[in-house]
C-alpha cells in the first residue's frame, strides 16, 4: 500500500525490494494518428519503451493526422478526461520538434521556448496553427522532455524552457 501511495505521489518508494520500485514507475499513454501507422494508444513503462515510443513518432511525424498526445495513466481524470498532457509536432528533415504542455504546472498552457528556426512545427496540425517559430527544440530535448515527463508522474518538464501558449 505504501508503495501505490508513493507512486501516485510521485515520490519513489523507501525500502522495498526492486520490484515494489518497478511498480511506481508510471506509465505513459501515447495516442498516434498517422498515414504510417494507426497505434492507438501506445503504453511505455520504461526508459528503453519511451525511447522506442519517440523513435516512432520521429518516423511517422511526416505523416501525423493529428498532433501526438501523452498522458500518465496514473494521473487524476475530469470526466474522463486526463488533467495534464503533453502534445507534439517533430520535423525529423530539421531534426526539431515542439512541445505544448497543460497540467498542474500550468493549466492555461505553455509551449515550449528555443532558438528561433525555419522548421514547419504545428501547435495544431489540423487547423495548421503554427507553433511560435522560437519553440523549436532539438530531438535529444524532445527525448529527454519525454523522459521527464513520464518520470515525473505528468508534470512539466523542465528539462526544456516554456513560454506561455497563444491559445491552446
Amino acid at each position: 500500500m505504501d508503495t501505490v501511495r508513493s507512486a501516485l505521489s510521485g515520490r519513489k518508494p523507501t525500502g522495498g525490494d526492486q520490484a515494489d520500485v518497478a511498480r511506481a514507475n508510471y506509465t505513459l499513454e501515447i495516442y498516434l494518428q498517422s498515414e504510417v501507422e494507426d497505434a492507438l494508444p501506445m503504453f511505455a513503462r520504461t526508459r528503453e519503451e519511451v525511447d522506442s515510443a519517440v523513435d516512432r513518432l520521429t518516423a511517422a511525424a511526416a505523416g501525423f493526422n493529428h498532433n501526438p498526445a501523452m498522458h500518465v495513466a496514473e494521473r487524476p481524470k475530469w470526466d474522463d478526461m486526463p488533467d495534464h498532457e503533453l502534445r507534439l509536432d517533430i520535423d525529423p528533415e530539421a531534426g526539431m520538434a515542439a512541445l505544448r504542455y497543460f497540467g498542474p504546472d500550468d493549466p492555461a498552457g505553455q509551449v515550449t521556448l528555443g532558438e528561433p528556426s525555419s522548421a514547419r512545427l504545428y501547435r495544431d496540425i489540423d487547423s495548421a496553427t503554427e507553433f511560435p517559430t522560437n519553440a523549436a527544440i532539438t530531438l535529444d530535448h524532445l527525448r529527454a522532455a519525454v523522459h521527464e515527463f513520464r518520470e515525473s508522474g505528468g508534470r512539466r518538464p523542465r528539462c526544456v524552457e516554456w513560454q506561455e501558449a497563444d491559445g491552446w
